[in-house]
């Protein structure tokens, strides 16, 4: 009897033993190849924002075509709805740019038998560059897009996974068969319903912090959702995953940047907050969904590295190839260069002689106080901006590959709050401008022409002439989003260089010849 309980042990733990074995050996099969330059990192590798499985995100838009098609069918999926860019239908899944797609499972990085979908630096930083609806424009990589929406699309992607009646498992199994002429695979269904269960435990959490999220047309209403096409809200998200609280006031929006030519800056952050341009993107991805725990995945930190080496020495575009039926009036631009010289190179710098040259300016990448600029101040008076840089340091552990330098944070005591003098190539595609977002033009920016109080803000195409967004005073189904320049952290004020629209020393023939030498840096 006691030999016969010895065998059938043995049997036990080494059936065990066996698939514990052939776990570890199965796990080693659920990776995903590492992009192959720094280049596809930025296109295609993980932050660490692994959001849903793959055949969920897949279908997710046809089961609520109230949530992602906001405006209604005639004003297009929830690509062009959202502001995404369209990918190519034989890459990475015919997902837009941007969209990262790993065996990496959310928040905890370990490896996952089914593909996730997450978001990476280019979902942001990705824009195309339009004249016409019709017309297929200029990729740029790198450029800030200022056509996405990400806050209403998350969230529609909430109010969808809390829908419990229509998201369950079998109606997403149907909807992929119906879709793809095939079915779940086991594993599929299984990792589906752990994600499910997860995912809106964790959204429950969360709801004293972040509340109910907004559904349908309210998406695409400026009370409800302040922050719109093109920006976001990073005060408000970074405390949120610092302390677990909802600043108020939040800090206003900020537009989202370009990332050309990262190696001539100092500091990052419109405020000049970070020294070391890694943080600012595991900031970043913390705010879309990373957690301090997969962003020390090896897989995942090569992707914030290696995107930083793509962008560091990344070219904007340049105007006269973007528009060569827009030639640029060199005989105004050489006068231009005058006035640049004179009123703008100390904070902003020049081009060199030498191809990719940046001369820097006396006071370029020094922090203006907001009292002598005059922009918009929430982003940098809000309650918590004081602590902000003791908070950062003390959310990552000390033994966190991430975690910064203390003297690569600001503000710090004494330090007065404002916005930094950045280095301006590629001017014309910067759009729109100030840090918020509030200017569509360089004509307006340079107060040639008079800023406009309110304007609709969403897939706006360019406009060449006045070297930005072609906005309107009405709304249509692509042009939703009213921007009201009296609502907080909206401020068009400040910045008002050369001079103040029709202040004294106002000058139209040298701001018409400033405006065409900005369109060549």
């Amino acid at each position: 009897m006691i030999r016969a309980l010895q065998i059938f042990l043995i049997v036990i733990t080494s059936t065990f033993l066996l698939a514990a074995v052939g776990l570890v050996a199965l796990e080693a099969t659920w990776t995903t190849p590492p992009p192959g330059s720094p280049q596809d990192y930025f296109l295609y590798g993980s932050t660490g924002t692994e959001l849903m499985p793959l055949p969920v995100f897949q279908v997710l838009p046809d089961l609520f075509p109230d949530q992602f098609q906001p405006a209604g069918k005639d004003a297009g999926d929830w690509i062009d709805q959202f502001g995404f860019i369209r990918g190519k239908a034989d890459v990475n899944h015919g997902l837009p740019v941007g969209i990262s797609v790993t065996h990496y499972r959310p928040k905890s990085g370990a490896p996952s038998p089914v593909e996730f979908v997450g978001f990476n630096c280019a979902i942001c930083h990705t824009a195309v560059i339009r004249r016409s609806d019709k017309e297929a424009g200029t990729l740029v990589l790198g450029m800030g897009n200022p056509n996405i929406d990400l806050v209403a699309f998350g969230d529609a992607v909430k109010t969808s996974i809390l829908d419990e009646k229509r998201l369950t498992l079998e109606t997403i199994q149907s909807a992929y068969e119906a879709k793809f002429n095939k079915s779940l695979g086991p594993l599929d269904k299984l990792m589906i319903t752990v994600w499910l269960k997860g995912v809106r435990q964790g959204l429950g959490q969360e709801m004293p912090m972040r509340n109910q999220p907004f559904a349908g047309a309210d998406l695409r209403n400026s009370a409800l959702m302040p922050s719109g096409p093109g920006r976001n809200q990073p005060m408000k998200e970074t405390v949120r995953f610092l302390i677990d609280e909802t600043p108020e006031p939040d800090g206003g929006s900020s537009k989202i940047p370009c990332l050309y030519e990262q190696h001539q800056r100092d500091w990052a952050q419109y405020d000049g907050s970070l020294r070391d341009p890694i943080t600012r993107n595991s900031l970043a991805a913390l705010g879309v969904g990373a957690s301090i725990y997969n962003l020390r995945v090896p897989g995942i930190l090569e992707t914030m590295n290696q995107s930083y080496v793509y962008i560091r020495d990344l070219h904007g575009p340049v105007y006269s190839e973007t528009f060569k039926d827009e030639p640029v009036d060199h005989v105004r631009a050489g006068r231009g260069q005058t006035v640049y010289m004179r009123y703008c190179s100390d904070c902003h710098g020049w081009p060199g002689a030498k191809p990719g040259e940046w001369i820097k300016g006396k006071r370029q990448n020094l922090v203006t106080p907001v009292d002598e600029i005059g922009t918009d101040p929430a982003r940098v008076t809000f309650r918590f901006y004081p602590k902000m840089a003791q908070l950062i340091y003390d959310f990552f552990p000390d033994n966190h590959p991430l975690k910064p330098k203390r003297s690569d944070l600001r503000p710090n005591p004494g330090d007065a709050p404002g916005y930094i003098n950045q280095p301006i190539g590629s001017a014309f595609s910067r759009v729109p401008f100030l840090h918020n977002g509030s200017v569509p033009t360089l004509a307006e920016l340079i107060n040639l022409q008079p800023r406009r109080a309110v304007f609709y803000r969403g897939s706006n195409l360019y406009d060449p002439a006045r070297a930005g967004l072609l906005v309107g005073d009405q709304p249509d189904a692509l042009r939703y989003f009213r921007y009201d320049t009296q609502v907080y952290g909206n401020s068009n004020k400040g910045h008002d260089y050369p001079w103040a629209y029709h202040g004294p020393g106002w000058n139209e023939n040298e701001l018409k010849d400033l405006l065409e030498y900005l369109k060549t840096l």
